[in-house]
């Protein structure tokens, strides 16, 4: 369910027994590496050379880019990989005019 269909190709690789072991092993280290990304949220934040505003930003981009992808894809009907590629460009694009009239 987490996978889609990444899941089935897991299976036709590994049998039905190792897919779903391979399966929940991503799952697991995703989990894992996402317990561990906000339990060290401030180390990373503070010795990876990148300030709050970059993430903030960061997070700004990828919001931008799923709302836009949504709208485009749903709204408009436009093929998925144009909705991401607008999405993309529109969200850097506000951000370049936000950060030069800042």
């Amino acid at each position: 369910m987490v996978l889609g269909d990444f899941q089935d190709s897991l299976v036709d690789v590994f049998g039905s027994s190792g897919g779903w072991l391979m399966g929940h092993a991503i799952v697991l280290s995703m989990a894992a590496l996402i317990v561990l990304s906000i339990r060290n949220r401030d180390h990373i934040v503070n010795e990876s050379g990148y300030g709050r505003k970059h993430f903030s930003q960061a997070m700004a981009v990828v919001l931008m880019t799923g709302l836009q992808y949504v709208f485009y894809t749903g709204s408009l009907g436009f093929p998925e990989t144009m909705s991401m590629v607008l999405g993309i460009t529109g969200a850097l694009s506000a951000l370049w005019m936000i950060n030069v009239l800042e």
